[in-house]
């Protein structure tokens, strides 16, 4: 029997770029060395690209030597030359060299289908938990980054065994509320990137991302409904189809409150929305406001060239993600993240308002985690740069 090459090819190039999101973003990577995943990202991404061969324009050669250049020029400045650093250089060449490869509509459809696979696993995973602890008591158990909770690796989930009645679904990452910036995302390509919207993917990413208990996902998610909302109104002429997506939100309304209601037994109200009232010293609400003052307080330090990874005393505080591209290393690597990153966004839609709201819900994302330089960003970056203009339109239609 033969096999079609471009099939093949392009079944290669998913499990490499799910390669790539493993060794970026795992959970269980954070127990081996950084260089392991590095050479492992940077060999995935090499192969992705001689898997599907694009010329590279003169422009984005340039954007990404530039880039570079002032990562590095503030490696020697600040003399900082630790394992964050040297992995900052690989994930900025791994995800340029990944974009390089792929069309915009082609990268968002990889990106949507592995994270789809890890929330479908997770959430299984997290309602088996709820029902029968016991069925996971024959795994290997780990201890998290800071010895705190166990956590039982299944690869496709890592299920945090020792959280008792705050168990929060992790995915593949060592925090809920980077998984909540996946599935966000996710969620928003999905509802702003098809003519025809896939409900059961849409149901499964809104469930995954209320398993996670993160507040910024919750917050977030209301962004991204809200700015969908506003998609309808301004892009449906048909009357009975803005009745037909106003009930599909109400649908997921329901189901989000049946999950607060008969599932989580007031969890939710009592763990998530109970940091804003954490006290002014300490606790999460405290935490992720201190991020801003401690940013800027870096930044005034060297805004030109940034701090480096050296220069970062302490990485708990740097968590506001739109601070910490200058705080590391600059204004310029500023400037490209934010373009990057709103252009990539704004793409999704071609009016004008529009666009600010998605814009909004994207970066309402990554405002309490530093994702900085997680290697999903600066693909969304890359792509954001990189010229050319998506197929996509107004309408859509559910299915």
């Amino acid at each position: 029997m033969k096999i079609k090459l471009g099939s093949f090819r392009e079944k290669i190039t998913y499990l490499l770029f799910g390669g790539c999101l493993f060794c970026a973003s795992m959970y269980m990577f954070e127990s081996y060395s950084g260089m392991v995943s590095s050479i492992l990202l940077l060999t995935l991404s090499i192969l992705i690209y001689l898997f599907n061969i694009k010329p590279l324009a003169k422009s984005q050669i340039l954007n990404c030597l530039i880039i570079l250049s002032f990562i590095m020029f503030s490696m020697v400045v600040n003399w900082s030359f630790a394992s964050i650093d040297i992995r900052t250089v690989v994930i900025v060449i791994s995800s340029y060299l990944v974009i390089q490869s792929f069309s915009y509509e082609d990268f968002l459809k990889k990106y949507t289908d592995c994270i789809m696979v890890i929330a479908l696993f997770s959430i299984a995973v997290y309602f088996l938990y709820k029902v029968a602890p016991g069925a996971f008591g024959a795994f290997p158990r780990h201890l998290w980054r800071n010895h705190s909770v166990l956590f039982v690796n299944l690869w496709l989930s890592v299920v945090p065994v020792g959280m008792q009645d705050y168990f929060r679904n992790f995915g593949i990452f060592y925090e809920p509320g980077i998984f909540q910036f996946y599935l966000n995302i996710a969620l928003l390509i999905e509802l702003f990137s098809n003519k025809k919207i896939n409900v059961f993917r849409v149901l499964v990413l809104t469930v995954a991302v209320i398993t996670t208990l993160s507040t910024n996902g919750y917050i977030s998610i209301v962004l991204v409904f809200f700015a969908y909302g506003l998609f309808v109104i301004l892009g449906s002429e048909n009357r009975d189809k803005i009745y037909r997506k106003i009930g599909f939100l109400v649908l997921l309304s329901v189901i989000a409150i049946i999950f607060v209601v008969l599932i989580d037994k007031g969890i939710i109200g009592s763990r998530v929305f109970m940091k804003f009232s954490s006290t002014k010293t300490s606790g999460s609400y405290y935490d992720r406001t201190n991020a801003i003052s401690y940013a800027l307080s870096k930044i005034f330090q060297n805004p030109l060239l940034g701090v480096a990874a050296r220069g970062i005393e302490d990485s708990y505080n740097a968590t506001f993600t739109p601070l910490n591209w200058m705080m590391l290393y600059g204004i310029v690597i500023e400037g490209y993240a934010l373009v990057g990153y709103s252009k990539m966004f704004s793409r999704l839609t071609s009016n004008r308002w529009l666009k600010i709201f998605v814009v909004a819900a994207a970066f309402s994302t990554i405002l309490t985690q530093d994702l900085s330089f997680e290697w999903i960003v600066w693909c969304f970056i890359f792509c954001g740069i990189k010229n050319g203009v998506s197929k996509y339109n107004e309408k859509s239609e559910l299915y």
